[in-house]
């Protein structure tokens, strides 16, 4: 039986907060659980208010909020770590987003599988009635992969499985507080751990559920998105191969992605494959604000309630 502290990071998210524990709540586990929220936001402080009131309501597992008064999502998920590493006994962190809502087997689902590090799948939810050529766009599609097993890399936080042992491992801030509010610090984290030799597995039956606003399904939500995941994938490749390494080993890409992305978009006169198209242009834009140095902070902005 795992001793698992699922760990939640949350700005100006309320509702979509409450719509995550009320699943915590819900789970099926054989494991022990606790649960940990950050609150990113120093002044309205809403994560706190709906901890405490849960809790005053008698939470089926123990929950505390801490404050985090420095915006960024690393600095959040450090001190998520640092907390939950502290306690006695803790296995494992998981972690999930507070727009998201866990499926009633998650948790043991994730920990089913003997690995550092276990992804699972995203599925979405829109908020309101989309336009079709939006429903179409592939940033708004369901994260799956088709199969559980070993993988050879895990990308993100929003839903994950760590063992204690290897987030130690990774030194005291494992997330990296220099991409505060761009993203990319957990493909960051767990590109390192790769190159560590850590193990990874994907759990295709782990869902969770992503609520998605309609502030984000806009064309220039979209393809600044991919301008976004562009710069941070560089970011990254640029920590670990140096900026001169990376860029000859882009460069073909970046070419590419500005080729078919303007070509490709004149080509069409369907508005979902034009956004498409053009978004390969944008992140090869991204790829080369990346390379420059140059960040967009996209989560500067917090979408949702």
């Amino acid at each position: 039986m795992a001793e698992i502290i699922v760990c939640i990071a949350t700005c100006n998210r309320p509702q979509g907060l409450r719509r995550t524990l009320d699943s915590l709540a819900a789970q099926r586990t054989q494991h022990n659980l606790e649960v940990l929220v950050a609150d990113n936001d120093a002044a309205r402080q809403e994560g706190m208010a709906v901890v405490e009131q849960l809790a005053a309501q008698g939470y089926r597992w123990p929950i505390e909020a801490l404050l985090v008064a420095e915006r960024g999502i690393p600095l959040v998920r450090n001190a998520l770590v640092a907390a939950a590493l502290a306690r006695p006994g803790v296995t494992h962190i998981a972690m999930l987003d507070d727009d998201e809502a866990a499926s009633p087997g998650w948790i043991d689902a994730l920990a089913a599988w003997d690995a550092d590090v276990v992804g699972g799948a995203v599925l979405r939810e829109m908020d309101s009635a989309i336009a079709p050529w939006a429903a179409r766009h592939p940033l708004l599609a369901p994260k799956q992969r088709g199969r559980s097993g070993p993988v050879a890399l895990v990308d993100s936080t929003a839903n994950v499985l760590m063992a204690a042992s290897a987030l130690r491992a990774m030194g005291d801030r494992p997330f990296d507080d220099r991409m505060a509010l761009t993203g990319g610090s957990d493909k960051q984290l767990f590109t390192r751990m790769q190159r560590l030799g850590l193990r990874f597995a994907w759990s295709e039956e782990a869902v969770v559920t992503e609520l998605i606003p309609a502030s984000r399904v806009t064309a220039k939500w979209l393809l600044m998105r991919g301008y976004r995941l562009g710069m941070t994938d560089m970011m990254v490749e640029r920590f670990h191969k140096g900026r001169l390494h990376t860029l000859v080993g882009e460069t073909p890409r970046i070419i590419a992605g500005f080729l078919i992305g303007s070509l490709g978009a004149l080509t069409t006169l369907d508005r979902g494959k034009r956004i498409e198209r053009l978004g390969k242009l944008y992140r090869a834009a991204g790829k080369i604000a990346g390379l420059a140095g140059i960040h967009y902070e996209e989560y500067r902005k917090v979408h949702g309630a």
